[in-house]
């Protein structure tokens, strides 16, 4: 009987409820459901992207007799995207399978909303992730007392560190969303020698006070790991501690923060108004985006748009001049009716273009994208929100350059024969769905973003 009904349970979870979740979760958020797969260029664990990056030198004009011109070649370079791998678990345990093994549609029912909520929870983490630049930073801290309440800035003034500090700009969004789950610290941000050391202790989000306009305040339920003013707070396992160059700490999918820029994965990730980005001695290594250094490769770099102080140290107002600008320096690389073909900003940055709009009498149309995403129409193209879009930043995509390379869509993990497995000493079976993949990108200088934009609440 444990064998059939075990049988029953995998039977429910891979006929009736994986093409649901599979559907939901590459298509419940816009960026996923956008943004073309690849599975055609995965070698082994990564992705072989060619970047083209220079023209041949072997036209011309000559003089009549004279020698042609010297024959050269279209310039390529490697680029290595690096899965990443992803997961999500359900847990029943065995009295709650007795209390329903008598009937088949009741297997459904009692798996229903741990289903149901792990994909939502893990459509929002990675949905969350394309917004990131890897590091998994969900949170800052500025002041507070320890173990009691965590203050986070969610609102992005642009000023200094603590409450007008770029602090990733969430509040307690993520601490709120995942009140059980650990988080670890970013620590050494607060010094004037940066170290960017893994907090040793954890935080684990508790209640939140959201009645703040500029920072929620988090009751902690255990240490919170010494912060200081500054530092940061990363999903727990998102980052490895230093010890290799490169992108081998790093764990999460990459996103939009760290392709949509002209530096590496260390400056985006940790700079803010009151801090340089790391340099020589900081004690961090190089994590660049899919192996090309920005530094070495100029046409490895976004077009990015700051406040003229620099970035995350002053507020502007947005302009339909500043629009106009970022689009023509995209369009200009990627080429007219190629890009850029899709804006993602928030919801209040949006209801400033849309005043500025209005103000200068223009009508806003608006359009349905494939899959029913609603957008407003700028220059013929669709400009929309996104839930997890970064504080005070537009971002002008190109999406033809743009890919989810993916060596395996979301599946359960059944190599042993079965889906849901026992839990090692409980009364108790689990489910693992799984996914690896991660988000590449073939040029870098076809995207940009118009940073330090101030708004309106």
């Amino acid at each position: 009987m444990a064998f059939a009904t075990l049988a029953t349970y995998s039977e429910v979870l891979k006929t009736i409820y994986l093409p649901a979740v599979q559907e939901q979760l590459n298509h419940g958020t816009i960026l996923s459901d956008l943004l073309d797969v690849n599975e055609e260029d995965i070698s082994g664990k990564d992705a072989k992207i060619e970047c083209h990056y220079g023209r041949s030198s072997g036209t011309g004009a000559i003089a009549d007799g004279g020698s042609l011109p010297t024959a050269t070649y279209q310039k390529y370079i490697t680029a290595t995207v690096p899965m990443r791998y992803m997961y999500g678990r359900i847990h029943v345990t065995g009295p709650t399978m007795a209390a329903t093994r008598d009937e088949r549609g009741a297997y459904a029912k009692v798996l229903d909303s741990e289903i149901r909520g792990i994909t939502r929870d893990l459509k929002m983490e990675v949905n969350r992730m394309l917004w990131g630049c890897g590091w998994g930073l969900v949170a800052r801290w500025h002041s507070g007392n320890l173990n009691t309440a965590l203050n986070c800035p969610k609102k992005y003034r642009g000023n200094s560190a603590g409450g007008d500090c770029f602090g990733t700009t969430f509040g307690a969004k993520y601490l709120t969303e995942r009140g059980d789950a650990v988080f670890h610290v970013v620590s050494g941000m607060s010094g004037t020698s940066a170290t960017y050391t893994l907090g040793t202790t954890d935080i684990v989000g508790g209640a939140v006070d959201k009645s703040r306009t500029d920072y929620d305040i988090v009751t902690c339920g255990t240490d919170a790991g010494n912060p200081a003013e500054g530092d940061f707070f990363t999903r727990k396992s998102a980052l490895a501690v230093w010890g290799a160059a490169g992108s081998a700490h790093r764990r999460e999918m990459m996103g939009l923060r760290g392709i949509v820029t002209n530096t590496d994965m260390e400056d985006i990730a940790l700079v803010n108004a009151t801090h340089a980005p790391p340099a020589a001695g900081d004690g961090l290594y190089v994590d660049s985006l899919q192996g090309l250094t920005a530094a070495s490769y100029s046409w490895w770099q976004a077009q990015v748009d700051v406040h003229a102080s620099g970035r995350y140290a002053g507020q502007r107002a947005l302009t339909l001049n500043l629009m106009d600008t970022m689009f023509d320096k995209v369009e200009e690389v990627a080429g007219k009716d190629y890009g850029p073909d899709l804006i993602l900003t928030t919801r209040p940055l949006r209801r400033e273009y849309t005043d500025l709009c209005r103000t200068d009498r223009r009508f806003v149309n608006t359009m349905t994208l494939d899959g029913g995403w609603k957008a407003i129409d700028y220059n013929g193209i669709p400009f929309t929100v996104d839930n997890d879009a970064i504080d005070g930043e537009i971002y002008f995509l190109t999406t033809k350059d743009l890919q989810i390379y993916r060596m395996s869509d979301y599946d359960w993990m059944d190599k042993d024969g079965a889906i849901l497995s026992r839990v090692s000493n409980k009364d108790a079976y689990e489910a693992i769905l799984f996914r690896y993949a991660e988000l590449g990108c073939r040029r870098r200088n076809s995207h940009g973003v118009l940073c330090d934009l101030a708004y309106t609440v």
